[in-house]
């Protein structure tokens, strides 16, 4: 049964974000929508979705392989059996290529034309003017942003996503999102905790994860 949490995390959202957009993307399947395009405002990108949609981060230089690859696999193929849509970004290696391999049509690669040669085969191709608005679409859009192992640009993200959700205290009317962290990422936050970098409170509405099995036992269903 659907829950009233549910309802508020899968519902109809918009955003606008910073940049300027090459080539959108629509993606349909049976329990969510995403589309990706042009602002009727200069300068600015729409992000709208709705339903199960998760941005899965994570870095590009790991061997498909390693067991944090192996876990990004089945928790996509977790979100498509549930009818939801995977997207990440877009490169054909790591933690992306591992994937969007299960999503096939229902996914969408988010990349910019510097690393365009590297986009994999999968789903619809979503091209942005450069790095800083794809990690506002992968770090603070989707209702479900699930973070694995990574380097800067998994960080960078990251970060990004820790202050956007905190960011609805003050903004009671933002949506609501799940925030999923490996638990890869506990050394770096807890010592920026303790430094006084990152305030405490920060961290209260993450979620660690050590397996697809713990994710998936989060995330809210649709059915």
């Amino acid at each position: 049964m659907m829950t009233q949490y549910t309802k508020e995390i899968y519902k109809k959202k918009k955003r606008r974000v910073l940049g300027k957009i090459m080539k959108s993307g629509e993606v349909k399947s049976p329990h969510a929508w995403l589309h990706i395009h042009s602002s009727s405002k200069e300068q600015l990108i729409t992000y709208e979705s709705s339903g199960l949609v998760a941005a899965i981060n994570g870095s590009g230089t790991l061997a498909l392989e390693h067991a944090q690859c192996q876990e990004a696999t089945k928790i996509s193929q977790f979100i498509i059996d549930q009818g939801g849509i995977v997207t990440n970004g877009g490169r054909s290696s790591g933690i992306m290529a591992a994937s969007a391999k299960p999503a096939e049509d229902q996914y969408a690669a988010i990349v910019f034309p510097e690393i365009e040669k590297d986009i994999n085969d999968f789903g619809a191709e979503i091209l942005v003017n450069s790095p800083q608005p794809r990690i506002e679409l992968l770090g603070t859009c989707a209702p479900i942003n699930i973070f694995f192992r990574g380097g800067m640009g998994t960080m960078m993200m990251l970060m990004r996503a820790i202050v956007h959700i905190r960011n609805r205290e003050y903004h009671p009317e933002q949506l609501l999102q799940m925030v999923l962290v490996s638990n890869y990422w506990i050394g770096l936050l807890s010592m920026l905790m303790n430094l006084g970098t990152l305030p405490k409170e920060f961290l209260k509405e993450l979620i660690f994860f050590d397996s697809a099995e713990q994710i998936i036992k989060n995330i809210p269903e649709v059915k």
